[in-house]
């Protein structure tokens, strides 16, 4: 018994410095990202931002060869030495060698992208993948050994679905709710017919559009650890919203209603997690898609108050309001679906 929990702290300290080289990685990207949006001039492929990303890569490849390499029984084949979950960590660096070479040459052959497009690239998606399949490394882990069970995650297992999270602002910032002034614009309804009214309409549709997508973007993950443990991981809410909040804000360069919004929506953050210590476990069951929609409710109330405080909130009560409405709708979508269990009486899960 001794001996296993000392190879489970010993695997728990390994999957913590893989995720904490994902982080690294991470805060690369996002470095990268602020070059791309602030320097538009930049004509290279050899920058400081990339050396930052791919140290950071050759640093996890070092630490992914260690870790296969000690895990390694005489006569087994280097293959198959790798520890649970890290086969895909592999992978991942090895399609992340193969997408920097492309995108070397895609940068010398079409030049540097500056604007969405660097979003969309080819290559850059493919890095993308490459960095979720090592950011996921603990989760991998963790689930090969049956450490999340009913109770709790191991804090490298929670670490990586943050990180992974993060990962997913970052290709989708365009579409982020905390990188747009939303209700903070001015916006005059227009009556149907009327010249102008689609080009008047369109950035709330836009802002309407990311409420909901960015919605997903924390609910989604949410969801996932609730569906390996029997409570919410703690402080899951808060840690989520920071990585899909503050990371984008940041690289967009601190722009003063990005910041009020994402920390409106952090105090919100706060609160749920707060409020979820005390939710009985009956409504993680039956009535878990009211608890993901009162925390998007919350999150996105969260953030309009502080645009009340520190700007103004513009749009129609109808319109703000009924922001909040869809993407609640959208979370207890989203709970439905991850409770589905076919072929059980109801086909919903009641935990």
């Amino acid at each position: 018994m001794l001996e296993t929990a000392r190879n489970t702290s010993t695997d728990s300290r390994r999957d913590l410095i893989t995720e904490l080289l994902g982080l690294w990685l991470l805060l690369a990207i996002f470095l990268d990202g602020w070059a791309h949006i602030n320097l538009p001039s930049l004509e290279t492929f050899f920058t400081p931002w990339h050396a930052a990303l791919y140290s950071g890569m050759l640093a996890t490849a070092g630490w992914t060869a260690v870790v296969i390499w000690r895990n390694r029984t005489p006569g087994q084949p280097l293959l198959q030495a790798a520890p649970p979950g890290y086969r895909g960590t592999a992978v991942g660096v090895v399609l992340f060698g193969l997408a920097g070479g492309l995108d070397l040459l895609w940068h010398e052959l079409l030049g540097i992208e500056v604007s969405l497009d660097a979003l969309v690239s080819p290559t850059h998606l493919l890095l993308g993948f490459s960095l979720f399949l090592i950011l996921g490394t603990a989760v991998r882990s963790a689930r090969a050994a049956g450490h999340p069970g009913d109770l709790t995650w191991t804090p490298a297992a929670m670490f990586a679905v943050v990180l992974m999270t993060g990962l997913g602002a970052f290709f989708l910032v365009y579409a982020s709710i905390f990188v747009r002034p939303g209700p903070t614009a001015v916006f005059t309804p227009l009556p149907v017919g009327t010249p102008g009214r689609i080009q008047a309409e369109m950035p709330v549709i836009i802002s309407l559009m990311s409420y909901l997508l960015t919605t997903a973007l924390i609910i989604a993950p949410f969801l996932f650890t609730l569906s390996t443990a029997r409570r919410p991981v703690r402080g899951i809410v808060t840690l989520l919203v920071v990585a899909a909040a503050w990371l984008p804000v940041v690289m967009i360069g601190l722009r003063p209603y990005s910041i009020a919004g994402a920390a409106g929506a952090t105090v919100a953050a706060l609160v749920a997690d707060l409020l979820l210590t005390r939710v009985p476990d009956v409504w993680l069951g039956r009535r878990l898609p009211a608890v993901t929609a009162g925390i998007a409710a919350l999150l996105w109330t969260g953030q309009l108050v502080a645009f009340a405080v520190v700007d103004a909130i513009r749009w129609p009560v109808s319109l703000w309001l009924g922001a909040v409405v869809l993407s609640a709708a959208v979370a207890a979508g989203l709970a439905l679906l991850s409770s589905w269990r076919p072929g059980s009486p109801g086909h919903w899960s009641e935990r």
